[in-house]
């Protein structure tokens, strides 16, 4: 968890506004996940668990050793789903080889410096198409964008078809969410946040 979802997550908890669908949403998968794992742990790592269970919010059995293990719910079962994101972690796994080329070659230092265009074709393409508009959050960089064509590209390990080009983020670096964005300095009274930043802070 802490190498992916946690990391992917951490953009929308910290900078997503306070009531916002994006953040209530992560917050409420964060919570079932930790009170089905200190459900299961109790049996081997008795007093964390305990511990665990004293600091959750809501309210609940007195202590995790009255309460029953966490039963499966079949109606979270979405195959589909499923192996959509299969297809984007393997996205995500080739984006992350060609970053860290960049990084060696000094054209960024963070993942968040990146600009990563890509492209495909098929199936994949209209996934990517599909999903753009979480791609960046996905990959942990500034921005994406979705062509038809690349030229000079490195091509996917795990996704022969992918084809990924990463240059240096345009615009400047938001001082609250650490993203690039040319509307950075657009705004007299906040100069050094971008407009998303803006509107999660109005």
């Amino acid at each position: 968890m802490s190498a992916f979802y946690l990391d992917v997550l951490k953009d929308r908890l910290y900078t997503s506004p306070t009531e916002s669908l994006e953040r209530r949403s992560a917050q409420t998968a964060m919570y079932r996940i930790l009170e089905a794992l200190t459900r299961m742990m109790a049996p081997v790592l008795s007093f964390t668990a305990e511990e665990i269970w004293g600091f959750m919010p809501g309210a609940r059995e007195e202590s995790v050793h009255l309460a029953e293990f966490p039963s499966f719910e079949d109606s979270l079962i979405d195959n589909a789903l499923e192996e959509k994101y299969e297809r984007l972690l393997a996205v995500r796994g080739d984006v992350a080889k060609v970053l860290e080329l960049a990084r060696v070659e000094k054209i960024i230092g963070h993942s968040l410096d990146a600009r990563v265009e890509l492209a495909a074709d098929g199936d994949l393409a209209d996934l990517l198409k599909q999903e753009s508009a979480q791609l960046a959050s996905l990959l942990i960089v500034s921005q994406v964008e979705v062509t038809d064509s690349l030229e000079n590209a490195t091509t996917g390990e795990s996704l022969p078809g992918l084809k990924i080009l990463v240059s240096k983020a345009d615009g400047e670096k938001c001082s609250r969410c650490w993203n690039y964005a040319t509307t950075v300095g657009d705004h007299d009274d906040h100069p050094e946040i971008c407009h998303r930043c803006l509107q999660a802070l109005a």
